[in-house]
Order: structure tokens, then C-alpha cells, then sequence
């Protein structure tokens, strides 16, 4: 894993993973991370250029390698997969898609009614 969070770098240690610090987006960091030989990258960068350029040299490094992305707009989406990312995750769109998904499952993370009310068919 490639991390420049002080307290992320710390508590990944703790956990017994493996880090690299430094920024992602930096030639020789990412070069540490031996992506060559790598089955999946998983990128998590919140800047859409810093992203695209570890896109791109992933892909450029193993073009059989899986990459997956989050992004925070549809314009992201569309640059890191035109960059190369196999899928790309908005937040937003997942978390829309989770409320829809439990519209008709009661009981799925709902915050129980008070006794006696009466259930409520409005948002």
C-alpha cells in the first residue's frame, strides 16, 4: 500500500501491512510498488489528475492488471476510464444506489419507529 497519512502510515504498521510512503502520484514511489507484477490497483487518490497519472503508469506497467477508482464526478469518471481504469466508483451514485436498493426491504438499517406510531410513507 502507498500512503502519505502519518496516522494512516501508522496504523497500517500496527496492523502488519505493508507500506510505502510517499505520494502515489510520484514516479519513484510508484515504482516501489512493483506494479509489473501486480494483479489489481486499487486507486483512492481524491485528485483526478494525481489519479490518471497512476492510471496510466499502471497500465503502462502491466496492461493485464485490474484497476479500480473512486471518483467524485461524472467528468472523473470519464477521464480515469478513458485513462485506462477498468472501473471507476462515485460515492454519490453508490450511495444513491443503496438507498434505492432498500426502498421495498423494511428493517435494513432503518431507525425503529417509536411504539405505538403510525408508519410513515413520506420522505
Amino acid at each position: 500500500m502507498i500512503e502519505d497519512g502519518e496516522s494512516r502510515i501508522r496504523a497500517l504498521g500496527e496492523a502488519g501491512i505493508e507500506v510505502i510512503v510517499g505520494n502515489a502520484a510520484s514516479p519513484n514511489v510508484l515504482a516501489l510498488a512493483n506494479l509489473a507484477s501486480a494483479r489489481v490497483v486499487l486507486v483512492a487518490i481524491p485528485n483526478a489528475f494525481e489519479a490518471g497519472h497512476v492510471v496510466e503508469t499502471a497500465r503502462a506497467a502491466n496492461p493485464a492488471v485490474r484497476i479500480l477508482c473512486r471518483a467524485h464526478s461524472d467528468e472523473e469518471v470519464a477521464h480515469l476510464t478513458q485513462l485506462g481504469a477498468d472501473a471507476v466508483i462515485m460515492g454519490e451514485s453508490e450511495i444513491a444506489r443503496g438507498m434505492i436498493e432498500r426502498i421495498d426491504q423494511p428493517g435494513s438499517g432503518e431507525t425503529p419507529a417509536p411504539e405505538g406510531a403510525k408508519p410513515s410513507n413520506s420522505i
